[in-house]
């Protein structure tokens, strides 16, 4: 009863985000409607929110003072998400056609106009993120998170190093540096900006980054087990690309099993230090949730 109240918890924050981005993203047809068009194109229509519900999560467990800024910093992080999937599936990147169930968004309006509309999110973002209702202090701590986890140091610099990976043999530390960089460092964000526009003291904060690091690292260790196994028509977008690419993954390296395995424990680990730090089950059901996209 409990599991299904968590995933009618999730359902509830996953439709608040998705009408909140519907609102604050431009209109379709507000000038230029190429753009927005785009905008909303890659943002409003799927997705899981994964981020956005973990941002929600992390304020909750901090009391939930200020649900309406965190709200507005779940739909930041998206914005953000999705300015790197625009950008990701570029023919200069990964060159993917497919995404969520759809045609890529340079597919749809073009190269030019979505890197423009990718450009155009990233700076939306930080807008939304900047103007929530929380105390001026809990802001800027947010806008450095996200900033920091968005540069050439994490994001960015995980996507180089994905690319520059091709070809090459994978090692434990490129897999390493290119997972925990690529994927995990956003998601560890997105838990502790809600914890930080709660009001959270620093050391939890960080405490709950590092725990959304491991998630994250583990959420990409699925991802690439599922390119390997998974169903492309479940998965909304081409699969059996990072053999062909010859990328530096989980599985290549240490194997379908070895990477469950892992992927597995980091959840495990992930949900034993939520449970300390106070959560009542929802992180842990949203972290099984992640290793369950595998079986």
């Amino acid at each position: 009863m409990r599991e299904a109240g968590f995933g009618a918890r999730i359902a509830d924050d996953r439709r608040a985000v998705n009408d909140r981005l519907a609102m604050l993203l431009p209109r379709a047809d507000e000038e230029p409607a190429s753009l927005h068009g785009a905008m909303r194109y890659a943002t409003v229509d799927g997705g899981k929110r994964l981020r956005a519900i973990l941002c929600l999560a992390g304020h909750r467990l901090c009391g939930d003072p200020r649900r309406e800024a965190a709200l507005e910093a779940g739909c930041a992080i998206e914005c953000l998400h999705a300015y790197t999937l625009i950008h990701d599936d570029l023919p200069a990147l990964d060159n993917d056609d497919i995404r969520r169930g759809k045609p890529s968004c340079h597919k749809a309006y073009g190269e030019a106009v979505a890197i423009l509309a990718g450009d155009a999110l990233l700076a939306l973002a930080f807008e939304m993120l900047a103007r929530c209702d929380a105390p001026a202090e809990q802001v800027l701590e947010s806008v450095r998170i996200l900033s920091r986890a968005a540069g050439s140091r994490y994001l960015v610099g995980g996507q180089v190093a994905d690319l520059e990976g091709e070809g090459s043999e994978p090692t434990e530390e490129r897999v390493r540096f290119i997972h925990s960089r690529k994927t995990a460092e956003l998601i560890g964000a997105s838990l502790s900006i809600g914890a930080a526009l709660a009001g959270a003291e620093r050391k939890k904060t960080m405490e709950m980054h590092e725990i959304g690091r491991s998630a994250g690292f583990a959420f990409q260790i699925i991802d690439d087990i599922l390119d390997v196994e998974g169903s492309a028509e479940k998965a909304g977008k081409a699969l059996r690309k990072d053999e062909k690419r010859k990328k530096i993954t989980h599985p290549a390296h240490f194997g379908i099993g070895v990477s469950r395995e892992t992927a597995g424990r980091l959840i495990a680990d992930g949900v034993r230090a939520m449970e300390v730090l106070g959560d009542d089950g929802y992180v842990r059901h949203i972290f099984s949730l992640i290793v369950e996209r595998s079986s």
